[in-house]
Protein backbone atom coordinates (compact mmCIF):
# COMPACT_ATOMS: atom_id res chain seq x y z
CA UNK A 1 0.00 0.00 0.00
CA UNK A 2 1.02 3.54 -0.70
CA UNK A 3 -1.14 6.32 0.71
CA UNK A 4 -0.90 10.00 -0.03
CA UNK A 5 -2.36 13.00 1.76
CA UNK A 6 -1.85 16.61 0.72
CA UNK A 7 1.27 16.73 2.92
CA UNK A 8 2.48 13.15 3.33
CA UNK A 9 3.20 9.89 1.58
CA UNK A 10 3.25 6.46 3.25
CA UNK A 11 5.21 3.99 1.11
CA UNK A 12 7.18 0.78 1.53
CA UNK A 13 10.72 1.18 2.88
CA UNK A 14 13.72 0.78 0.60
CA UNK A 15 17.45 0.34 1.26
CA UNK A 16 18.03 4.00 0.41
CA UNK A 17 16.03 5.00 3.51
CA UNK A 18 18.69 3.82 5.98
CA UNK A 19 20.55 7.13 6.51
CA UNK A 20 17.57 9.33 7.34
CA UNK A 21 15.79 6.54 9.24
CA UNK A 22 18.80 5.90 11.47
CA UNK A 23 19.07 9.59 12.37
CA UNK A 24 15.52 9.35 13.74
CA UNK A 25 15.72 5.94 15.43
CA UNK A 26 19.02 6.76 17.14
CA UNK A 27 17.62 9.97 18.63
CA UNK A 28 16.96 9.62 22.40
CA UNK A 29 14.23 12.27 22.19
CA UNK A 30 12.33 10.11 19.70
CA UNK A 31 12.76 6.89 21.69
CA UNK A 32 12.11 8.38 25.13
CA UNK A 33 8.64 6.80 25.33
CA UNK A 34 9.19 3.75 23.11
CA UNK A 35 9.92 0.16 24.07
CA UNK A 36 12.98 0.18 21.76
CA UNK A 37 16.02 2.35 21.05
CA UNK A 38 17.89 4.49 20.82
CA UNK A 39 18.98 2.34 17.90
CA UNK A 40 22.48 1.34 16.93
CA UNK A 41 23.14 1.16 13.17
CA UNK A 42 22.66 -2.64 13.46
CA UNK A 43 19.27 -2.14 15.15
CA UNK A 44 18.10 0.19 12.39
CA UNK A 45 19.40 -2.21 9.73
CA UNK A 46 17.50 -5.09 11.36
CA UNK A 47 14.31 -2.98 11.45
CA UNK A 48 14.72 -2.00 7.81
CA UNK A 49 15.38 -5.62 6.77
CA UNK A 50 12.31 -6.82 8.68
CA UNK A 51 10.14 -4.03 7.26
CA UNK A 52 11.26 -4.93 3.75
CA UNK A 53 10.67 -8.65 4.31
CA UNK A 54 7.42 -8.86 6.26
CA UNK A 55 6.09 -5.32 6.37
CA UNK A 56 4.07 -5.55 3.16
CA UNK A 57 1.17 -7.64 4.43
CA UNK A 58 -1.04 -9.51 4.67
CA UNK A 59 -1.00 -9.08 8.46
CA UNK A 60 1.94 -6.70 9.07
CA UNK A 61 2.45 -3.44 7.25
CA UNK A 62 5.33 -1.03 7.74
CA UNK A 63 5.79 2.21 5.82
CA UNK A 64 8.23 5.04 5.44
CA UNK A 65 6.55 8.38 6.07
CA UNK A 66 7.82 11.03 3.67
CA UNK A 67 6.99 14.50 2.50
CA UNK A 68 5.81 14.79 -1.13
CA UNK A 69 9.38 15.64 -2.20
CA UNK A 70 10.62 12.31 -0.78
CA UNK A 71 12.16 13.65 2.45
CA UNK A 72 11.88 10.89 5.05
CA UNK A 73 10.34 12.01 8.33
CA UNK A 74 9.30 8.80 10.08
CA UNK A 75 7.69 5.40 9.99
CA UNK A 76 4.27 3.89 10.56
CA UNK A 77 3.06 0.37 11.07
CA UNK A 78 -0.19 -1.54 11.31
CA UNK A 79 -0.59 -5.13 12.44
CA UNK A 80 -3.69 -7.29 12.12
CA UNK A 81 -3.81 -8.91 15.56
CA UNK A 82 -6.95 -10.96 15.07
CA UNK A 83 -8.53 -11.64 11.67
CA UNK A 84 -11.36 -13.60 13.26
CA UNK A 85 -12.20 -10.66 15.51
CA UNK A 86 -11.21 -8.06 12.89
CA UNK A 87 -8.73 -6.27 15.19
CA UNK A 88 -5.64 -4.27 14.30
CA UNK A 89 -3.11 -2.16 16.16
CA UNK A 90 -0.84 0.60 14.93
CA UNK A 91 2.11 2.76 15.83
CA UNK A 92 4.14 5.59 14.36
CA UNK A 93 7.21 7.72 15.00
CA UNK A 94 8.33 10.99 13.49
CA UNK A 95 11.44 13.12 13.39
CA UNK A 96 11.14 15.80 16.13
CA UNK A 97 11.56 18.51 13.50
CA UNK A 98 8.06 17.58 12.31
CA UNK A 99 6.33 17.35 15.69
CA UNK A 100 3.44 19.68 16.59
CA UNK A 101 2.50 20.29 12.95
CA UNK A 102 -0.34 17.78 12.56
CA UNK A 103 1.73 15.19 10.69
CA UNK A 104 1.33 12.49 13.34
CA UNK A 105 -2.43 12.96 13.34
CA UNK A 106 -2.48 12.60 9.53
CA UNK A 107 -0.48 9.39 9.83
CA UNK A 108 -2.79 7.98 12.52
CA UNK A 109 -5.87 8.87 10.46
CA UNK A 110 -4.37 7.12 7.42
CA UNK A 111 -3.66 4.01 9.47
CA UNK A 112 -7.22 3.87 10.78
CA UNK A 113 -8.57 4.36 7.25
CA UNK A 114 -6.30 1.59 5.94
CA UNK A 115 -7.47 -0.76 8.71
CA UNK A 116 -11.02 -0.09 7.60
CA UNK A 117 -10.16 -1.08 4.01
CA UNK A 118 -8.89 -4.38 5.44
CA UNK A 119 -12.31 -4.94 7.02
CA UNK A 120 -11.13 -4.33 10.58
CA UNK A 121 -13.79 -3.60 13.19
CA UNK A 122 -11.53 -2.42 16.03
CA UNK A 123 -8.26 -0.50 15.78
CA UNK A 124 -6.01 0.00 18.82
CA UNK A 125 -2.89 1.93 19.77
CA UNK A 126 -1.01 2.36 23.01
CA UNK A 127 1.21 5.09 24.33
CA UNK A 128 3.34 5.79 27.39
CA UNK A 129 1.27 7.42 30.14
CA UNK A 130 3.60 10.46 30.17
CA UNK A 131 3.41 10.97 26.41
CA UNK A 132 0.66 13.60 26.36
CA UNK A 133 1.43 14.59 22.76
CA UNK A 134 0.86 11.05 21.48
CA UNK A 135 -2.32 10.75 23.53
CA UNK A 136 -3.61 13.95 21.87
CA UNK A 137 -2.73 12.57 18.43
CA UNK A 138 -4.69 9.39 19.08
CA UNK A 139 -7.70 11.35 20.32
CA UNK A 140 -7.60 13.68 17.31
CA UNK A 141 -7.50 10.61 15.05
CA UNK A 142 -10.77 9.41 16.59
CA UNK A 143 -9.54 6.91 19.18
CA UNK A 144 -10.90 6.88 22.73
CA UNK A 145 -8.96 6.20 25.91
CA UNK A 146 -10.12 2.82 27.19
CA UNK A 147 -7.82 2.40 30.14
CA UNK A 148 -4.40 1.84 31.59
CA UNK A 149 -2.58 -1.44 30.99
CA UNK A 150 -0.58 -1.99 34.18
CA UNK A 151 2.93 -3.43 33.81
CA UNK A 152 2.22 -3.78 30.10
CA UNK A 153 5.82 -3.71 28.83
CA UNK A 154 9.23 -4.55 30.26
CA UNK A 155 11.40 -1.69 28.98
CA UNK A 156 15.05 -1.01 29.77
CA UNK A 157 14.94 -3.22 32.85
CA UNK A 158 11.67 -1.98 34.37
CA UNK A 159 7.95 -2.62 33.99
CA UNK A 160 5.99 0.14 32.36
CA UNK A 161 2.30 0.93 32.04
CA UNK A 162 0.64 1.89 28.75
CA UNK A 163 -2.53 3.76 27.92
CA UNK A 164 -4.86 1.86 25.59
CA UNK A 165 -6.75 3.80 22.93
CA UNK A 166 -9.16 2.32 20.39
CA UNK A 167 -11.78 3.10 17.79
CA UNK A 168 -14.60 0.83 16.72
CA UNK A 169 -15.27 1.10 13.00
CA UNK A 170 -18.73 0.64 11.55
CA UNK A 171 -18.16 -1.83 8.74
Amino acid sequence: MTATTSRLRLRPFSESDFAWLHLITANPTVTRYTSWGPNTPADTRAFLDEASRSGRGPDEFTWAVTLPDGTGIGSAGLEVIGRENRRASFGYMLDPGYWRQGYATEVAEQLVAFAQTLGMHRVEATCHPDNAASARVLEKAGLTLEGRLRDHLHVRGAWRDSLLYAVVLRN
